[in-house]
């Protein structure tokens, strides 16, 4: 499932803000790569929830939440796994 996750999301990474899949390196901040500004990180939460049901708090809106495209999907994969489990 985190592949697809990852996938959805540099897809949407690359259609969104014009830049090619592959120069995105997963493991980096996207805002230090210059992909998206403070504006994107709002935009790729309205897309978490409208492609995936996961609500983004401004509170979860971290670092370690949203500090690359792998803790993006990790967060992802929490509010799933949660939300199952309830």
């Amino acid at each position: 499932m985190a592949e697809q996750v990852q996938a959805e999301l540099v897809r949407f990474l690359a259609e969104t803000y014009q830049v090619d899949a592959d120069d995105i390196r997963l493991d980096e901040s996207l805002v230090d790569q210059g992909v998206i500004d403070s504006i994107g990180l709002i935009e790729i939460a309205a897309f978490m929830e409208k492609r995936h049901g996961v609500v983004v708090s401004e509170a979860q809106m971290t670092r370690e939440n949203f500090g690359s495209v792998l803790k993006m999907v990790a967060f992802i994969e929490r509010q799933l796994d949660a939300r199952e489990r309830s």
